[in-house]
C-alpha cells in the first residue's frame, strides 16, 4: 500500500493539528477519555499489527485511538503506520470522512451490509488485500463485528483473515463513545466518561501453525467476542 505524498501531508497535518489541538481539549478535558492497558503499545513490533475493537460510532474511537499512540505516548508517526478500517460508503458521506481516509482509512464494501440495510453480494477481494497489506506495513485498526450496530455479532471471515496475515492480535474494547455523540455520527457532547482497553495479545500460535479449520476458527472468534462484545 503505497502512501502517495499527498495522503501522507494529510495524514500529518490531521494528527499535528486535530491531534495537538482539538484532541487533548476534547477528550481529556471536556470529556474523561481513558485508557486502559496502554503501557503494551510501546513493546509491540510496529508491523503486523492488528487492533480488534467492538464498534460504537463511525470514526469518534479511531480519532481517540490515534490520539492516545502519536499524542499521549508520542509514537513516531510513522513508526508504527496506523490504519483503520471502514466500510467504503461510510467514508464518502461528506468532506470530514473523507478528509480521513486519506489519514489513513482502509475502505472495503461490505458483503452483507450497506447504508443501512441488508444485502447479499461477493466479498470485495480488493478490499480484503488492502486491510491485509495494511496489516503486514503497520498497525490496523479493525472491526471485526463490520458493523455499529449494539449486538452484532463477529463476522466469520475475521478468523480466515487472521489465519492468512498471521498477525499479532490485540484485542480492544471500547465503551461510552455513543455518549461522545451529539448529531449522528458527529462528536460534541461534553461531560461524557468513555474508555479504551486493551487486552494483552491472543495467543494463536497453535491456530497459526495448522491449516485453516472452520472448528478452530469458530473458537478463536469466541475468544475474541467473549472480551469485546456486549452481553447479548
Amino acid at each position: 500500500m503505497i502512501e502517495t505524498s499527498f495522503e501522507r501531508l494529510v495524514r500529518r497535518a490531521m494528527i499535528l493539528g486535530i491531534g495537538n489541538l482539538a484532541t487533548p481539549i476534547y477528550f481529556r478535558r471536556l470529556n474523561d477519555v481513558k485508557a486502559e492497558g496502554a503501557e503494551l503499545l510501546k513493546e509491540l513490533p510496529r508491523r503486523n499489527v492488528v487492533f480488534l475493537s467492538n464498534h460504537q460510532t463511525y470514526f469518534t474511537e479511531a480519532i481517540a485511538f490515534y490520539d492516545l499512540l502519536y499524542i499521549v505516548h508520542g509514537l513516531p508517526y510513522e513508526e508504527p503506520h496506523l490504519r483503520f478500517s471502514a466500510a467504503t460508503e461510510t467514508m464518502k458521506k461528506n468532506l470530514l470522512t473523507k478528509v480521513l481516509t486519506y489519514a489513513g482509512g482502509v475502505t472495503f464494501r461490505r458483503s452483507f451490509r450497506e447504508a443501512g440495510r441488508e444485502v447479499n453480494r461477493p466479498v470485495d477481494l480488493e478490499g480484503i488485500s488492502k486491510v491485509e497489506e495494511a496489516i503486514s506495513t503497520g498497525w490496523l485498526l479493525h472491526f471485526p463485528t463490520g458493523t455499529t450496530q449494539k449486538h452484532a455479532p463477529i463476522r466469520p471471515g475475521m478468523a480466515q483473515l487472521l489465519h492468512r496475515t498471521k498477525p499479532i492480535a490485540v484485542p480492544m474494547r471500547v465503551d461510552g463513545f455513543r455518549e461522545l455523540l451529539l448529531h449522528k455520527q458527529f462528536p460534541g457532547r461534553t461531560g461524557k466518561k468513555a474508555t479504551i482497553r486493551l487486552f494483552p495479545p491472543m495467543d494463536l500460535a497453535d491456530f497459526y501453525a495448522q491449516p485453516f479449520d472452520k472448528e478452530r476458527g469458530r473458537k478463536v472468534i469466541e475468544e475474541l467476542g467473549k472480551l469485546i462484545l456486549d452481553p447479548a
